[in-house]
C-alpha cells in the first residue's frame, strides 16, 4: 500500500470515528430532551396556574423561534404538544 492510499485509509477512519461520535452525541441529547419533556409534562399537569404559564411559554417560544429560525419548524411540533398540556388545544 502506497503512502497516499494509507493516508486515505487513516483519514477515512478518522472521519468514521467523528461521525460515530456525532451520532452518539445526538442520541445522548435526544435522551436528555425526552427526560426533560417528561419531567416538564408531569409538572405542567399538576400546576395550578396553567393559564399564566401559557402566555409566558408562548412569549419564550416566539423569541426562541426568532433567535433560531433554522430550528423553528422543528420547534413547532414540540410547542404544540406543550400547548396542549397547558390546556390550549389547536385545530
Amino acid at each position: 500500500m502506497d503512502d497516499e492510499a494509507k493516508q486515505m485509509q487513516e483519514m477515512l477512519a478518522m472521519y468514521s470515528d467523528n461521525i460515530n461520535g456525532l451520532m452518539e452525541n445526538q442520541l445522548a441529547l435526544t435522551a436528555q430532551v425526552q427526560v426533560l419533556q417528561a419531567a416538564l409534562a408531569s409538572m405542567l399537569l399538576h400546576h395550578g396556574s396553567r393559564a399564566s404559564l401559557l402566555g409566558t411559554f408562548q412569549q419564550y417560544m416566539k423569541l426562541s423561534k426568532q433567535s433560531a429560525p433554522q430550528l423553528a419548524s422543528r420547534m413547532e411540533g414540540l410547542e404544540a404538544g406543550m400547548l396542549s398540556l397547558m390546556g390550549q388545544h389547536q385545530a
